[in-house]
């Protein structure tokens, strides 16, 4: 696979994660927030299996979760925090906008350093400490002139952000282990379902009619967003350039923006803008920009 190829297909996977955007949002018309979190990943759950038992074939997931009871605990974080970070976005967008929804969410980038610096105590570059500033002056012009309810959505959402950083990170410490994608995915999102299951009986009790006037809007966050993007980011890292990959799945929230508009015409003030324009510099400068970039250079005197 060429390198263009590879990051056409990256494209692909930013727009249909930013788009899915939308469809969680018109998705609610009939059905709650954690009964379409829940359908959505059982979906998916269904479209990853195959890919899963393919990847099986050569590294069986399961045999190292019966023998390593910390990856077992591991995995299992792994379900807690998706479903957490899902959940309180898919929550988050009963009362604010697409945009704030995406771009808020982005705020993980930054917030993975930073975690990991509290807990593993790993060096934090100056990069970040920058980029957590401007994530945090854009979030405050995003939601600080929003109305109170759609200030608690944006909280709901920033509050999510840190579990998926959780994610992020509970991701890179089982890839180190086994590479087995796939079969990951498919976990987590079969964790999810799990997790759902019980709040969406005893708190929504949604009828089986409820679920065919969003049944597009399912369909779509579960087999585009959970299946096929996911596949086409699987396919396309190893041979993308690991820089402009970055910038290029960082525009799923300039996406997310734009479908929010044209779609649902959720437009945005002057204001809100430029703290869109601010999380989303913080995104591209902890994501993709070298360290090198911020220090000092060296001095030429003897």
């Amino acid at each position: 696979m060429s390198k263009l190829t590879a990051h056409l297909l990256m494209l692909i996977a930013a727009f249909i994660w930013g788009t899915t955007f939308v469809a969680q949002t018109t998705g609610m018309d009939t059905i709650g927030p954690i009964t379409f979190t829940t359908a959505r990943y059982f979906i998916g759950a269904i479209v990853l299996l195959p890919l899963a038992f393919y990847e099986r074939r050569k590294l069986d997931l399961m045999i190292h979760l019966r023998e390593d009871g910390r990856l077992r605990l591991q995995v299992l974080g792994l379900g807690v925090m998706m479903f957490g970070g899902i959940a309180l976005q898919q929550t988050a967008l009963l009362y604010t906008q697409v945009a704030n929804a995406a771009f808020l969410t982005a705020l993980y980038v930054p917030a993975v350093p930073i975690f990991l610096w509290l807990i593993l105590r790993q060096p934090v570059a100056g990069r970040i400490w920058l980029a957590l500033l401007l994530s945090l002056v854009g979030s405050w012009l995003l939601s600080g002139t929003a109305s109170l309810l759609s200030q608690w959505g944006d909280f709901l959402v920033a509050v999510g952000a840190l579990f998926w950083a959780g994610h992020i990170i509970l991701i890179g410490i089982v890839m180190a282990k086994l590479k087995t994608p796939f079969q990951f995915a498919f976990t987590q999102n079969c964790l999810c379902v799990l997790f759902g299951l019980l709040p969406t009986v005893l708190l929504e009790g949604p009828a089986l009619a409820d679920f065919w006037p969003v049944l597009p809007e399912l369909l779509y966050a579960g087999v585009f967003s959970v299946g096929i993007a996911y596949t086409l980011q699987m396919m396309a890292q190893g041979y993308a350039s690991t820089t402009l990959a970055a910038f290029i799945l960082s525009l799923e929230s300039v996406f997310a923006a734009l479908s929010g508009w044209l779609l649902l015409d959720q437009g945005l003030s002057l204001i809100a803008v430029s703290g869109c324009g601010l999380i989303f510099a913080a995104i591209i400068i902890a994501d993709v920009f070298p360290d090198s970039w911020f220090r000092r250079p060296a001095s030429s005197r003897p």
